[in-house]
């Protein structure tokens, strides 16, 4: 018999087992320790009271992990991971955590909730469809491992003045995006740092929203472009991408992993620009919202 429990009320172990088995098999390498998991958690903003852990027995056999943050004055979820273990797939373990989550969500006076879903994951879109999600936009992630050409994305003029500073900068800019995928909001975005790109007049035209890793010896292992966006307005708005584009993946001459994270394909600007340069699609997604 199939039991949902909260995380809160579960080890860290289960926690783990659940995801390790509950992402065996994914489109990308998900193992994850004790450790991992716990950093994961409180970098991303997941709650254990908000998440849930399904058991056959004593044997956790699936998960949900979420968080929840005010946007625009609304209360808003986030799926921060869905994982079932394969020998329970197709079993209705997925859809009794989603509804054990959809009361949650209803006891926390969650008014929009969201989440991504690897496209080709067909089974899962189809899932939270049939519990009311419908798909609000398509999303690509990109990514760039060979080196960067010195010329990549110059302009022919210098247009622009930027200001560097921290994530939350961005979020105050009028045209900041905030119903977006969660790992790409200002909010996840802990260690980051943005541009505010500026007119001659002084008005912000353009922000864009990054990351830098670095490995424990501080040498940076990657760069990571959460948002960039012009002005929608804006008569020049491929000039403003591309100048942020150069400050935020030209901070380093050295050959590192340079990455556009769950870019909306809406933004077509933005994609050709990085496409041009030789950034490849590793991953597509669906954002949806119910």
């Amino acid at each position: 018999m199939i039991t949902i429990k909260r995380l809160s009320e579960c080890t860290l172990e289960d926690a783990v087992a659940a995801w390790n088995k509950g992402f065996e098999g994914y489109y990308f390498d998900m193992t994850t320790t004790v450790e991992l998991f716990t950093r994961r958690l409180i970098l991303e903003g997941l709650s254990p009271t908000l998440s849930v852990i399904a058991y056959d027995g004593d044997r956790p056999v699936g998960l949900i992990l979420n968080g929840i943050r005010l946007i625009n004055g609304k209360k808003v979820s986030w799926n921060g991971g869905t994982g079932v273990d394969p020998e329970y797939r197709g079993k209705g373990v997925g859809k009794k955590l989603i509804e054990a989550v959809l009361a949650i969500y209803e006891d926390e006076g969650v008014e929009v909730a969201t989440l991504e879903a690897i496209k080709e994951n067909v089974k899962a879109i189809s899932l939270y469809e049939k519990v009311g999600y419908q798909i609000v936009d398509e999303l690509v992630h990109l990514q760039l491992t060979d080196g960067l050409s010195k010329d990549a994305f110059l302009s022919k003029n210098k247009q622009f003045t930027f200001i560097k500073g921290i994530p939350i900068d961005a979020s105050q800019v009028p045209f900041y995006k905030a119903m977006v995928p969660w790992q790409t909001q200002w909010n996840n975005a802990r260690d980051g740092e943005s541009f505010l790109a500026l007119d001659e007049n002084k008005a912000i035209v353009g922000y864009a929203i990054y990351k830098r890793l670095f490995n424990e010896e501080g040498k940076l292992q990657s760069i990571i472009l959460l948002q960039c966006e012009a002005e929608p307005s804006h008569d020049k708005k491929e000039d403003i991408a591309r100048d942020l584009l150069r400050m935020v993946y030209h901070s380093t001459t050295l050959n590192v992993a340079r990455t556009a994270a769950n870019i909306s394909v809406s933004n077509k600007i933005l994609r050709d620009l990085l496409e041009k340069e030789g950034f490849k699609v590793k991953a597509e997604q669906v954002f949806m919202v119910k």
